[in-house]
This record gives C-alpha cells, sequence and structure tokens, in this order.
C-alpha cells in the first residue's frame, strides 16, 4: 500500500517521471495524467526536501512506532468487521420469509452513515482515523436509532456489533494519544514540530497526486505497455512495502524501521484515489 511507503521510496519513485527526459515524455504522452505532471513535479520537491537525514531513531520513538502499527491494524480490522455485520445483518433479513425490506434499508442507512466513503478510511493517516472514530462517537449520541440498530445485531460470544463499534472508537482514542505522544517525543529530541508538520504534509500531497495519477491511469486509452511503465515501479514498491509492513508487525522488531505518518486516501491503483486533486481526465 502506498501509506507505508518511505520518504526515499517516494523520492526515488517518482524521480524518473521529472528528470529522466524519455520517462517524462512517455507521462506527458498520456492525455488522462499529463495534467497531473506540475502537480507532481511540486510534490516531489516537497518529499525531496523532507528526506530524513540518516540519524538513527531512538528506541522510545521506535516503540511508539511499533505501538502505533498494532493499534493502527486493530482499528482497521474493527472498521471492517462493523461493515461486514451490517451488510451481513442487511442479508438475513432480505433472506427472511417474507423479507423484512424495512430492517435491510435500516441497515443501508447505517451503513451510510458510518462509512459514508465505504472502508477507504482504513487506509487513512492515523490522525484521520482517530477523527473520524470521533465523529462516529458524536453520530451514536446525535441518532440513537443507529445505536439501537447496531445493539440488535450479534457480535462475537455475547456482545453486539454496538460493541465492536465501542471498540472501535476506543481504537482511534489510542491513535491519537500515540500520535500526540509521538510529536512530544520527538519534540524533546529536538526534532521542530514545524519539521513534523512539513513532513507530514509533504507525504500527504505525495500520496493524492500519485494516488490521482493511478487511478487515471486505470482508464487510460494509452497502450497498454505505456501504463505499465508509469504505474508498474509504483505498484511493485507499494506491495514490497506492504509486506515489509507486515512482516514487521508478525516479527516483533520487524525489518521496517520507524512508520512515518500515513495519510488519506492511500493504496494502489482506482482504490487510493483522494479527493482534491484528480484532474480532469476527459
Amino acid at each position: 500500500m502506498l501509506k507505508h511507503l518511505m520518504i526515499e521510496e517516494m523520492v526515488a519513485l517518482v524521480a524518473p517521471w521529472i528528470e529522466d527526459a524519455q520517462r517524462r515524455r512517455l507521462f506527458l504522452s498520456i492525455p488522462e495524467i499529463a495534467g497531473l505532471h506540475d502537480k507532481v513535479a511540486e510534490v516531489h520537491g516537497a518529499v525531496l526536501a523532507v528526506r530524513p537525514s540518516k540519524a538513527s531513531v531512538s528506541a522510545g520513538m521506535t516503540a511508539l512506532n511499533d505501538e502505533l502499527a498494532k493499534v493502527d491494524e486493530r482499528h482497521d480490522h474493527l472498521a471492517k468487521a462493523v461493515s461486514y455485520g451490517i451488510d451481513a445483518h442487511r442479508e438475513h433479513c432480505l433472506a427472511e420469509e417474507p423479507p423484512d425490506v424495512g430492517r435491510a434499508e435500516a441497515c443501508d442507512q447505517a451503513q451510510a452513515r458510518l462509512f459514508p466513503t465505504g472502508l477507504a478510511i482504513i487506509k487513512a493517516s492515523p490522525t484521520a482515523e482517530s477523527g473520524n472514530t470521533a465523529r462516529i462517537a458524536r453520530l451514536l449520541d446525535e441518532e440513537p436509532s443507529i445505536a439501537a440498530l447496531l445493539k440488535a445485531i450479534p457480535g462475537p460470544g455475547k456482545t453486539t456489533l454496538l460493541h465492536t463499534v465501542q471498540r472501535w472508537i476506543a481504537s482511534g482514542k489510542e491513535l491519537s494519544a500515540i500520535e500526540h505522544k509521538r510529536d512530544a517525543l520527538a519534540a524533546k529530541e529536538k526534532t521542530a514540530p514545524v519539521v513534523n508538520a512539513t513532513i507530514l504534509a509533504a507525504r500527504n500531497q505525495w500520496l493524492r497526486v500519485v494516488s490521482a495519477v493511478l487511478s487515471n491511469l486505470e482508464i487510460s486509452s494509452a497502450p497498454a505497455e505505456a501504463v505499465e511503465t508509469i504505474r508498474g515501479p509504483i505498484q511493485k514498491a507499494s506491495e514490497r512495502a506492504r509486506r515489509r509492513y507486515a512482516n514487521s508487525k508478525a516479527g516483533g522488531a520487524g525489518a521496517e524501521g520507524p512508520r512515518q505518518p500515513a495519510a488519506a486516501g492511500e493504496g494502489s491503483a482506482a482504490g487510493d484515489a483522494a479527493p482534491g486533486v484528480r484532474a480532469p481526465v476527459g
């Protein structure tokens, strides 16, 4: 997934689109993405400017990075459990004799309110994920009918889907707390907060722009070889980063090193697209 790429990888992956004359011409020859080239150059310069130094990361920061990865994974599984749980209950309602259409529609409404962009939220940054779970906590207070529906849907053991949602909200609070600890530690280690904000902003914009490029390539009429030449290296690096991230969690110490802040709208191909940067493709 794009969100697991490190800054150095981001720099290396996009550099050919800017610095290699042949690759740059190829990029500009594809109508669906040519209009994004200026944005690509802009975000490339931004990540180039914030590349981390070779200084080692403290043990404390490494521990927080590991904890963040663990909680982030739990958050994602809980989000999927809620979404799939509502969908499963909807199908059970429609399978009844006669079908309980009213309750199935209630499931559709709850799904739309809890997941207005589907499961794209699990590809967002920890900050965005925690903000979203805070929104859901408010939603349950403001619309008790949704909480009532969730409470009526069975969960693991003797619990209900409402309990799963509450765990999901709690995981968002944990993500926010860990992020604050990381910021505080970074400041203590004389890493200026403004630098952290700059790095996060550069990553966010790079992820949005590159996601837009990949999305537009999905609907491009350009020759398959040209599309693959632009898209292939990104997808391969993204898959390597995904495996590295998974291995780091499975193996404890892991091979990835510090997990850098991720941003909303990340992943691969069309599923990575984020609002705000995609150029017209017509």
